[in-house]
């Protein structure tokens, strides 16, 4: 009997370790993913020019003719890379803690990565384009394509935001009727939902504070089995 025991305890202590991992690893992601996007969004929001104005074009084409601008700009799109990409790690353990709303989380997830890529490539790909290529010309005619691809950039956080508002309100259900997550992280999560829901006004604050909630959801599932444990 003691020999049964024994093995059983085992297997149980395995097992425990085993899902331990699989919560652990995602949330690290979540973690690393959220720090990057808002290094990202910050250094982006920073340097970009303000091509909104009557001197919109002016400062467009200032902006694309310094390589520091250049390089800067094609570094933080690398960064959102790598952040979309864990985030997608990440958003596999939370769809597991989702339960009976997995499905909701997962599509609102995947929406959000793929139009969050979306703006990042297009608020970009101008720069990049003058920073690996000689024959590209950075003037006042070429300008007018990147002041263009700017709000181009602007609609898809916003279309980022709207998928995210449906994995942030099924997050915010799933932990006021199972508990899978902290009441505190599921009402936060209420918020920025509703936030993102005036995307054309918002989108550029929304997208900041989802990063911080990914960084905090991160925490809490790399923390939350450790205490339960």
């Amino acid at each position: 009997m003691n020999l049964y025991a024994w093995e059983a305890a085992m297997t149980s202590a395995a097992s425990a370790a085993t899902t331990s991992r699989r919560i652990h690893w995602p949330g690290v992601a979540g973690i690393v993913s959220g720090v990057l996007m808002l290094v990202s969004l910050l250094v982006t929001y920073n340097i970009s020019p303000e091509y909104d104005g009557k001197d919109g074009l002016r400062k467009t084409v200032a902006f694309y003719r310094d390589g520091g601008n250049l390089d800067l700009t094609e570094a933080m799109t690398l960064l959102m890379l790598a952040a979309a990409l864990l985030f997608l790690w990440f958003l596999a353990g939370l769809v597991r803690l989702a339960g009976g709303r997995s499905a909701l989380v997962l599509l609102g997830g995947s929406v959000f990565t793929a139009m969050l890529l979306v703006g990042t490539i297009a608020g970009a790909i101008y720069g990049i384009s003058a920073n690996n290529t000689d024959a590209f010309v950075v003037g006042p005619e070429t300008a007018m394509v990147a002041l263009l691809l700017f709000d181009v950039s602007y609609g898809g956080y916003i279309a980022a935001m709207l998928g995210a508002a449906v994995l942030l309100f099924a997050v915010w259900r799933a932990s006021v009727t199972t508990g899978a997550l902290p009441v505190w992280l599921g009402w936060s999560a209420f918020v920025i939902a509703v936030l993102s829901l005036a995307g054309p006004f918002s989108a550029w604050l929304t997208v900041l504070l989802m990063a911080v909630w990914v960084v905090l959801a991160g925490v809490v599932m790399v923390v939350r089995p450790a205490a339960e444990e």
